[in-house]
């Protein structure tokens, strides 16, 4: 986290560089996660997100001032919970486990989306330079993760490359946001479908508890404890999407 702000006083315009590629994704990884706790929350018979304007994709409803800033400086954040009344439920903890993996889906349905617009770059700037389809395909393993100034250099479009820089942060920054949430502490996504499935308390942790454990979660952030496991979670996803979309293109002729 700290790596991000001290890259902004040592490289300034790298910094800005990668502001501009990186934070469009992010918010909106960010609000489609939100939307999609309101979007199901609204399904299952809660239309309190409704009633508040937050069944949308526009940022600004889902932006949290602090959240915000924290992103801009240290380049990690957070949004607005969507308010959700449970009484509203029609199936009081089936419903509360659907509404709190509704964010994390939708965020990995768009890294998949994302890494397939990442493989279809990298497969048709190599096929376009003369190779051959089971050689292109093999490069789209690294999909997301290839260096956006070779791809430059072999399509001779910088746009093309900005493009795809674009979508990298945006493939990191969803797979990342899924993960993250998928953690079993309160009041992340990942207590709830914990909760719901294995310890059946109350659907919501105390506000205590809550405070404690986003106080660890902080601490080991500035640690980079949770930055290096969270790296090596999203890398094994990666590697696993590398190979399904490898396979993917392979079948084109």
């Amino acid at each position: 986290m700290f790596r991000y702000m001290s890259s902004m006083f040592s490289d300034p315009r790298t910094a800005l560089m990668f502001f501009l590629l990186a934070f469009p994704g992010r918010l909106l990884a960010i609000s489609a996660h939100e939307f999609g706790h309101a979007l199901v929350a609204d399904r299952c018979g809660d239309n309190t997100a409704r009633m508040l304007g937050r069944l949308t994709l526009n940022p600004l409803k889902h932006l949290d001032l602090w959240g915000t800033i924290m992103m801009l400086v240290f380049g990690f954040g957070w949004a607005k919970p969507v308010p959700v009344n449970p009484r509203n439920y029609r199936n009081y903890r089936k419903d509360d486990l659907l509404v709190s993996i509704a964010g994390v889906t939708m965020n990995f349905l768009l890294f998949l989306l994302g890494f397939l617009c990442c493989g279809g770059i990298v497969f048709g700037t190599l096929r376009h330079a003369g190779a051959r389809s089971a050689e292109a395909a093999e490069w789209v393993r690294y999909a997301a993760s290839i260096n956006a100034d070779s791809l430059a250099a072999i399509s001779g479009s910088r746009m093309l490359s900005y493009v795809y820089e674009m979508l990298s942060y945006f493939v990191y920054a969803n797979i990342g946001l899924a993960i993250f949430n998928l953690l079993p502490i309160p009041p992340l996504d990942g207590y709830h479908v914990l909760n719901d499935l294995v310890l059946r308390r109350n659907l919501f942790a105390s506000a205590r508890a809550s405070r404690n454990a986003t106080m660890v979660l902080f601490l080991l952030l500035c640690t980079g404890a949770l930055g290096t496991a969270l790296s090596y979670l999203v890398g094994g996803v990666m590697t696993g999407a590398g190979w399904l979309f490898e396979h993917l293109f392979a079948l084109i002729p």
